[in-house]
């Protein structure tokens, strides 16, 4: 029987990214059972846009976005929460990929891939083929590489670890505690285009933190991770 789905979007702020993301996941055939968006305390026309597309919409006004998932994870109704940011847009067949993931019922969280839509020709060439071979080799090795841009998890497991309770880093250290429950797949079908908009601040700034915490975590090290996500979302 497939498992029902609530998708759910933290957003602060993303008022030129929400409506295309919204767009993306209704689009979706078969849909998913309900779409959250969680206003991170907007100070745009955020929670507006999101209103307007029909779906569910929770005030969240302590920001974080580690508070923002958690907020959307606990005010879902589905058995399934699948996770994606405000600037991405997911790919046909997103929502169909997850919902096979979970017919087995010892999967615990699957997530897929992403691919930059916006960025210079060699990150979008990077993301599209040589992220894919990178979280398939990873996968292979046993080492799981959740995304909080294109993830999905059984909900009420995800309640019982804890949730997303760590400022930074809160979908990997989620998906380290999810791992001790039972399966977490890599599901190359459930794909997600997202902004390379974060690239402004640096290509190698940017990759450089995301390399540090893989080979931290593969040594078993703590890992070192980068500013909050929001950083960039401040409206003065």
């Amino acid at each position: 029987m497939n498992p029902s789905v609530s998708v759910v979007v933290p957003a602060r702020n993303e008022e030129d990214y929400i409506g295309p993301c919204l767009e993306s996941i209704l689009a979706q055939e078969p849909g998913p059972d309900e779409v959250i968006v969680v206003d991170n305390g907007s100070t745009d026309r955020t929670a507006e846009i999101a209103r307007s597309f029909g779906v569910r919409v929770v005030y969240q006004p302590q920001p974080g976005l580690h508070i923002a998932r958690q907020t959307g994870l606990e005010a879902a109704s589905s058995e399934v929460v699948a996770a994606t940011d405000a600037d991405c847009r997911v790919e046909p067949g997103w929502v169909a990929a997850i919902r096979e993931a979970f017919c087995d019922p010892q999967v615990v969280e699957t997530y897929g891939p992403l691919e930059f839509y916006d960025a210079p020709l060699f990150d979008r060439l990077l993301s599209r083929y040589g992220y894919p071979l990178f979280l398939a080799l990873m996968d292979r090795l046993g080492q799981p590489n959740a995304a909080g841009g294109n993830h999905a998890v059984r909900r009420q497991v995800a309640l019982e670890v804890g949730g997303y309770d760590v400022p930074f880093g809160e979908d990997m250290r989620l998906m380290q505690k999810l791992r001790q429950r039972g399966r977490i797949v890599y599901t190359p079908k459930a794909r997600v285009l997202t902004s390379g908009r974060r690239l402004k601040r640096g290509r190698w700034k940017m990759y450089g933190v995301h390399l540090r915490n893989i080979w931290a975590r593969l040594r078993g090290l703590p890992q070192d991770y980068g500013p909050d996500y929001y950083a960039d979302r401040e409206r003065r």
